[in-house]
């Protein structure tokens, strides 16, 4: 009998976890698109990255967030989209994590103004969730028996 490794291996589990966090990534793109300067008000109050680079930071990300999220979806090269949003998760759970060690209090600008999560353990510990959750997404699938 396999054990609970066996089912985030399972096809049917991590095509799951790819609709699921595609979904959530294509939501939190289109949020930061239509208001990008509200989007690179909330990278500058991370307080992570220089200066010169936030506006950068802010234009770009929300597009790759957009096709990472696109591929998750339609199924065009889902895997490297999924690792893709791995490694955004990560910096994103880093991130949230630096802002509440630090005690600052500003809205994650997560879903640009659609949703309105402040930094704190709530934020930390839903990150970490999905962090799972793209983790799973980015699996190799087990060929089914």
């Amino acid at each position: 009998m396999a054990g609970p490794g066996g089912f985030l291996l399972r096809p049917l589990t991590v095509r799951a976890a790819q609709l699921a966090i595609g979904v959530l990534f294509l939501v939190a793109a289109l949020g930061k698109i239509g208001d990008l300067a509200n989007f690179a008000q909330q990278v500058h109050n991370y307080r992570l990255a220089p200066l010169w680079s936030q506006n950068l930071i802010a234009v770009t990300l929300p597009w790759v967030e957009l096709l990472a999220g696109l591929a998750l979806v339609l199924g065009v090269r889902p895997r490297a989209g999924a690792v893709i949003l791995l490694v955004l998760m990560l910096g994103f759970t880093v991130a949230v994590g630096a802002a509440w060690a630090r005690g600052l209090d500003f809205e994650c600008g997560c879903f640009g103004k659609a949703s309105a999560s402040r930094i704190g353990a709530q934020k930390f510990f839903e990150n970490l969730g999905w962090l799972v959750v793209a983790a799973v997404a980015a699996r190799r699938p087990r060929p089914a028996p």
